[in-house]
């Protein structure tokens, strides 16, 4: 899944879910956020990791399980970009 927001060019999420079945039948999801962010972006905070949104997206599986943090980042998503209104 490919996620965007057209006030933010450039920057891309991307969640990856995949499924796992053992011989014995056991099924493990693995999901995985990843990031894209425009140079500009990286030069603008550098240091703030990238790699924290993928920590972070681990932890609220953690926490929430996989439907309870996929909608934590889409409500991200949807919110008002530095606290305003758009």
């Amino acid at each position: 899944m490919v996620l965007r927001r057209p006030e933010l060019p450039g920057c891309v999420l991307f969640i990856h879910w995949a499924v796992e079945i053992s011989t014995e039948g056991t099924v493990v999801p693995k999901i995985n956020l990843l990031t894209k962010l425009p140079e500009q972006a990286l030069e603008r905070f550098p240091s703030q990791p990238v790699g924290g949104a993928a920590e972070a997206f681990q932890s609220l599986l953690r926490m929430l399980g996989a439907e309870g943090a996929v909608e934590s980042v889409l409500r991200a998503l949807v919110s008002p970009v530095g606290g305003r209104s758009i």
